[in-house]
């Protein structure tokens, strides 16, 4: 029988006004929802309880775009879609998420109407994105440097931070300097701190120290770390290698990790030789439940007696990828089939060409970068402090008690066990 009154046995409906409706109804549409999260969503929304075949006589009535009736002409739908295809011209979107981009803009296309406009459109998108396709890779070309010290690079390594180890707060980052004309090491340390410009701002001035004087230029990655490491380089490249155009030879560099080859190729040796044992060492801890990190000392107690040893471990590296011959490589511009120490002290034995670009720097104004450092940043052991001084303190007091075993790599953890009985005496 005819129901002119539209009340029926589900009672009375509330709707709201078109406007709120419509719009609730597109953020469907955005987020892609069924047509049953659409119905639960009115309900939750706007109190609105209705069935599939309501729901439809309002996307008709409003005129809210389904797959079925988009609402739009199907040219204009066409070409707004291929005008996205043709943005991405790295081919790196595949139809699901086109179609997704498309819907979020209230244009709503069939997956399949969608793939045949692609594979007419841009056709090779579907080769570069098959499972097993061959990635773009960075090209690979032969670095080129004017001898030792024309430009060194630096980063910082982090395969035995806290989420590596997951042993609580205990990180171990390690920052390296690398010639790039002889492959040698310049410096390889354990820091507490391998992030934030001051530590390396004092870890850079060290470095000056050592070598007596500065590169011509200083690459480093873009991390936070660079700041006060470049600002050093380019005020005494400035001072003391004024004939030098910046613009010509740059006194620093931050590039990314991807393309500072010279130091990044450095860490996967380092892993091989020395990093992946050390992990593994210091893994025992956990493993043997010996390394608790509850305990309020532990942690000051492991880099009292672990970090003197993998610092040894990175000197003994240090040391032997100095002195190793590099292998022969027919295409490379610079040295090869060399010995990095060798190199780096007789250039010219190896490119009667070479030039060391080693630029001196004097003490005196060695100094007074450090003092003028220390008033930015605070004193060098500031940074450099693994453990407080009363730690030591209790350290050594627990070592001599014990009878000062020699702590090495391979009784570590037998000694940690020992000295951690020693001072939970101490402590009472």
């Amino acid at each position: 029988m005819p129901n002119p009154s539209g009340k029926n046995q589900w009672g009375s409906k509330e709707y709201p006004p078109d406007e709120q409706l419509r719009e609730g109804l597109l953020k469907c549409v955005r987020l892609k929802y069924t047509r049953k999260s659409k119905i639960k969503f009115l309900k939750d929304e706007f109190g609105l309880s209705i069935g599939e075949t309501t729901l439809c006589v309002l996307e008709d009535r409003l005129e809210i775009p389904t797959v079925r009736k988009p609402r739009l002409p199907k040219d204009t739908i066409r070409n707004t879609a291929a005008g996205f295809i043709q943005k991405d011209i790295t081919h790196g979107t595949g139809p699901h998420a086109l179609k997704s981009m498309l819907q979020d803009e209230h244009i709503m296309i069939a997956r399949d109407t969608l793939r045949l406009l692609m594979k007419e459109v841009a056709p090779e998108g579907f080769d570069l994105r098959r499972p097993g396709a061959n990635r773009t890779l960075i090209p690979r070309l032969p670095l080129l440097s004017l001898g030792p010290y024309q430009e060194v690079s630096a980063d910082g390594h982090e395969k035995l931070n806290s989420q590596a180890l997951q042993m609580g707060d205990i990180s171990i980052p390690i920052y390296a300097y690398r010639d790039k004309w002889s492959g040698y090491i310049i410096k390889l340390v354990a820091i507490p701190d391998s992030r934030s410009a001051a530590p390396l701002a004092h870890l850079y001035l060290d470095l000056v120290a050592e070598c007596g004087g500065i590169p011509l230029q200083l690459t480093t990655d873009k991390g936070p770390e660079r700041g006060w490491q470049q600002s050093i380089q380019d005020a005494l490249r400035r001072i003391f290698a004024p004939d030098v155009d910046p613009a010509v030879f740059a006194t620093a560099m931050a590039i990314m990790s991807v393309h500072n080859t010279v130091i990044e190729s450095l860490w996967r040796w380092l892993g091989v030789k020395v990093g992946r044992s050390l992990k593994e060492i210091i893994l025992q801890g956990k493993a043997r439940h010996i390394f608790q990190p509850q305990c309020t000392y532990h942690s000051d107690l492991f880099y009292w007696i672990f970090i003197p040893l993998i610092q040894d471990s990175l000197d003994s590296f240090r040391t032997y990828w100095n002195h190793h011959r590099i292998r022969t490589q027919a295409y490379k511009h610079m040295p090869s089939g060399h010995v990095p120490a060798d190199a780096i002290n007789l250039p010219e034995k190896y490119d009667p060409n070479a030039l060391n670009c080693l630029i001196r720097v004097p003490e005196d104004a060695q100094r007074h970068t450090r003092r003028l450092i220390e008033e930015e940043v605070g004193p060098r052991d500031t940074f450099f402090r693994w453990f407080s001084d009363d730690f030591k303190v209790m350290a050594e007091a627990a070592f001599i008690s014990i009878g000062r075993p020699s702590a090495t790599l391979e009784n570590a953890w037998e000694v940690f066990s020992t000295m951690s009985d020693a001072i939970k005496v101490i402590l009472g």
